[in-house]
C-alpha cells in the first residue's frame, strides 16, 4: 500500500496595517484540506509559515527559506509543495523551486495566491506544475492528489475548480471552530471575514480580480458561532477583513450578535462612506468599534482614472454623522496613483483636514498582478522601484509626477503617520 501524499504549504506572512490575513488565508487552506474525504488516507498537509521582514530589516533570501524548509521537513521527504504568491514574495519563489530541485526535491509544485493569474502565472513561475488561480479551497485537495474527477493531471495545469456558487462558501469549514487556527485566551489580535469578494471594481485591487465581482457570505451559523467563541476566548483586537463591512443584508445581524453576547473585544470594520447609515452607526455606537475608510482620493479626475467614484457631498455627510456618534474612525490616502500631482494629494489631504478628521494615513500605489492598473501602467507612465527592505515595488514616479515630486508624497505621508502616532500617545 502506497504512503500518504506528504504536502507541504509554505505562507510568506507580511501584515501591512494588520491586514495581510495571510495567517487566516492559510488556516481556512488547512481547514478544508483536513476535511476533504481522502485526508490521512490518500494524503497529509503541514504548514511553514516564513515571516517577512519589515522595512527595517534585511531583505529575505531564497537560501533564508530553502534552510528553513530544509532543516524542519527535508526537501527529499516533500512529495507537494505548496507556495503562496504574492506580491511580497513573487521574487523567492522560482528561485526557491530551482535551489529545491538541485538539493533532491522531486515531487509537484503547486502555487496559488494574489499573483497567480491565468494569463501570467506561467510566465512569472515557468518552473511549477500547477497553478490555482481565485480561492483554492476546492482546488487545493486536487492538486495534492494528482487528480481531477479520477483523471491525472497535466504538469504546467491551471487549475480551474472556481468557487463561484454560494454555497461552495456556505460550506466552508471553519479554521476557528475545528482547532486548524487555535486561539489562546487574550490574544492580542486576530483576522476574520465574514464574506469574500468586493462590490466595486476599483481597478487597483486585488479583490475585482477573483474570476467576478460577485461577493459570497460565509455561512451565517458559523460567524455567529465564531464570534461567540471569540467572546469566550476574550481576544482583544478582531480585525475584520471584509473589503466592505457595511454590504449586504448581513453585517447588521453581525453587529447585533455581538451586542447581544456582550463583545468587549475591538472591532476594525473597513467600511464605505456612501453606505454609511443611523442603524449601522447606532449599533457600533455599543461595541468597541474602529472605522477605517479607504478614501483613496478626493480628486476626480484621479478617482474616475481608478475607478473608484466618491460622492463627496455623500462622504461629507456621513463623516457629520460619525462625529455625532463620537465614533472612532480613520481615512487612509493613496500617493502614486495615475494623474496625480503633489498639488493634487495635498489637496485631498485638506479635503480632509477641512472635514475636521485628523486621524489620516497615506499608503503608496502598488502594482499588482492581474489589476487592470498594472495592464496599463505605460498609459500612465508608472514607474516602479523599491522602496524599503520589503523588497516590494510601488510606483515611485508617473506622466503626472517625478520622482522628487513621489519623494514629497512620501515625505508627506510619514509625518502622517507620525502625527497620529504621537497622537495616539497622548
Amino acid at each position: 500500500m502506497n504512503s500518504p501524499t506528504k504536502a507541504v504549504m509554505v505562507t510568506f506572512d507580511y501584515s501591512q496595517r494588520g491586514k495581510s490575513g495571510t495567517g487566516l488565508a492559510a488556516a481556512s487552506l488547512l481547514a478544508a484540506c483536513k476535511h476533504h474525504k481522502s485526508y490521512k488516507s490518500e494524503f497529509s498537509i503541514e504548514h511553514l509559515a516564513i515571516q517577512m521582514p519589515n522595512e527595517n530589516m534585511p531583505l529575505l533570501t531564497t537560501g533564508d527559506v530553502f534552510q528553513q524548509l530544509e532543516s524542519k521537513y527535508g526537501v527529499k521527504n516533500i512529495d507537494r509543495l505548496i507556495l503562496a504568491c504574492y506580491v511580497w514574495s513573487t521574487h523567492l519563489i522560482e528561485p526557491l523551486i530551482n535551489l529545491c530541485k538541485k538539493n533532491g526535491f522531486q515531487g509537484k509544485t503547486i502555487l496559488g495566491g494574489y499573483q497567480i493569474v491565468e494569463e501570467t502565472c506561467m510566465q512569472l513561475y515557468p518552473s511549477a506544475d500547477y497553478y490555482i488561480s481565485s480561492y483554492a479551497e476546492l482546488a487545493l485537495p486536487l492538486a495534492i492528489l494528482h487528480k481531477e474527477e479520477n483523471t491525472i493531471l497535466s504538469t504546467g495545469k491551471i487549475i480551474n475548480k472556481n468557487m463561484d456558487k454560494d454555497e461552495d462558501f456556505q460550506n466552508l469549514p471553519s479554521p476557528y471552530l475545528d482547532g486548524t487556527y487555535p486561539l489562546y485566551q487574550n490574544q492580542k489580535m486576530i483576522h476574520w471575514e465574514t464574506h469574500r469578494g468586493c462590490i466595486f471594481k476599483c481597478n487597483f485591487c486585488l479583490h475585482r480580480d477573483i474570476k467576478t465581482n460577485q461577493v459570497f457570505d460565509l455561512d451565517q451559523g458559523r460567524i455567529m458561532h465564531e464570534l461567540r467563541l471569540f467572546e469566550r476566548m476574550k481576544i482583544q483586537k478582531i480585525n475584520v477583513l471584509d473589503p466592505v463591512f457595511n454590504r449586504g443584508p448581513h453585517h447588521k445581524a453581525v453587529l447585533k450578535e455581538a451586542i447581544r453576547i456582550k463583545l468587549e473585544s475591538q472591532l476594525c470594520l473597513q467600511v464605505r462612506f456612501e453606505l454609511i447609515d443611523e442603524e449601522f452607526l447606532s449599533l457600533c455606537s455599543q461595541l468597541n468599534v474602529h472605522m477605517e475608510f479607504g478614501l483613496q482620493t478626493a480628486i476626480k479626475e484621479e478617482y474616475v482614472t481608478i475607478e473608484r467614484p466618491n460622492n463627496l457631498k455623500k462622504v461629507s455627510t456621513a463623516i457629520k454623522m460619525l462625529n455625532e456618534y463620537n465614533q472612532s474612525f480613520e481615512v487612509s490616502l493613496i500617493y502614486g496613483l495615475p494623474n496625480q500631482t503633489l498639488d493634487s494629494f495635498i489637496e485631498s489631504i485638506d479635503f480632509l483636514t477641512d472635514e475636521g478628521i485628523t486621524n489620516i494615513k497615506a499608503f503608496p500605489l502598488m502594482l499588482l498582478e492581474g489589476t487592470e492598473l498594472k495592464e496599463k501602467k505605460a498609459e500612465f507612465g508608472l514607474k516602479e522601484g523599491r522602496i524599503d527592505n520589503s523588497g516590494i515595488p510601488h510606483v515611485i514616479e508617473s506622466n503626472t509626477f517625478s520622482h522628487k515630486d513621489w519623494l514629497s508624497m512620501h515625505h508627506i505621508a510619514t509625518n502622517l503617520s507620525k502625527q497620529q502616532k504621537q497622537g495616539d500617545a497622548e
